[in-house]
């Protein structure tokens, strides 16, 4: 289990720290107050008895990403089935300065997740998903007003295609997640 939650916590930072070197200042060098991620994106439950429990540590690990980051916050989600982590959910909001419209800002936030790894774009309940599997784990990746998501899901423990269109199928039933695309 240690071996998995250094794994969950290294790919956050490891997205935390790309993020960061894509490069974005506050307007005018001026701290800006992040805008929260809501909550309310994050389904208590999910498909085949999993669970999500926040993960307080990668709150830590997206406060320290430094003023450079595009990320304003970040929370990090364990998925887990009984006692088993199976996978995680990241819901990072962009900063004031960003927009995930932006060609060149989406494009720096998929470069920054999907750094090294093919993927293809699939349609999940109407929402755009950057996909991509290996064999030890599968990675999606999708925006929202202000926001981006990651669903990381390891080796085949869950079906992932499932576990991901449940999320988003959750996630439109609030209002809160949008069709967004780069114009």
């Amino acid at each position: 289990m240690t071996a998995v939650r250094s794994a969950a916590v290294g790919a956050l930072v490891g997205a935390a720290l790309v993020l960061a070197a894509c490069g974005s200042a506050s307007p005018g060098g001026r701290l800006v107050a992040p805008d929260a991620v809501p909550t309310e994106l994050v389904p208590p439950t999910l498909e085949g008895n999993l669970t999500l429990g926040e993960y307080l540590p990668g709150r830590q690990a997206f406060a320290q990403a430094g003023p450079a980051s595009l990320v304003s916050d970040g929370r990090l989600w364990a998925i887990r089935r009984g006692e088993t982590l199976v996978g995680t959910l990241q819901i990072s909001t962009v900063k004031r300065d960003v927009s995930v419209t932006s060609p060149r800002d989406h494009q720096a936030i998929l470069d920054g997740v999907m750094t090294g790894i093919s993927y293809q774009t699939v349609d999940v309940g109407g929402i755009k998903v950057a996909a991509s599997s290996s064999a030890d784990r599968t990675l999606y990746l999708w925006f929202g007003p202000k926001l981006f998501e990651v669903l990381q899901l390891k080796g085949t423990r869950v079906d992932p295609d499932s576990v991901a269109a449940d999320v988003i199928s959750y996630q439109l039933s609030t209002g809160r997640l949008g069709t967004v695309s780069p114009s």
